[in-house]
């Protein structure tokens, strides 16, 4: 069991919001906790959207999944860091120096908590809001659509 925190220093995202809780989970601690409290928050909104009962305008979905699309990004890019961080670092011979190194690695990439186990499934869970984004377009549309054929013909 590692942890790890990237910034504890940092203030919270507010988490009002999806945005706001995964805002929350980076800027914070990525813990098992946040992250599972992020995923609830983003399933609520897939189910919502898969429903029916979440739409959003194009203009709006498209707003949204841009700035999913740049975290996943910076996820990606984190991921890697960490990867490479998963590397022995170059200490020295000493006892001390080989447990720093191992520890080190274990914290990266080395666990069920490691960072980069972390950030694989923040990465999920950001994917998935942009997907419920996605679906919300749909939504939106086929109420549009709908409307106008309810309405299209109604004289005013």
């Amino acid at each position: 069991m590692t942890g790890f925190v990237p910034n504890a220093g940092q203030p919270q995202t507010a988490a009002g919001s999806i945005g706001g809780s995964i805002g929350a989970a980076v800027g914070g601690m990525l813990s098992d906790a946040a992250i599972a409290s992020t995923a609830a928050g983003v399933q609520k909104l897939v189910d919502s959207a898969k429903s029916g009962g979440f739409a959003i305008s194009e203009e709006g979905a498209n707003e949204y999944i841009r700035v999913f699309q740049d975290f996943e990004n910076v996820l990606a890019s984190m991921q890697n860091a960490a990867r490479e961080a998963g590397q022995s670092p170059a200490l020295g011979g000493s006892d001390y120096a080989a447990t720093v190194a191992a520890h080190t690695r274990l914290m990266a990439d080395g666990d069920a908590q490691s960072y980069s186990t972390a950030l694989e499934s923040l990465g999920k869970v950001v994917e998935q809001a942009r997907l419920a984004f996605h679906q919300a377009k749909k939504n939106y549309a086929q109420m549009d659509e709908q409307a106008k054929q309810t309405f299209g013909q109604a004289q005013v």
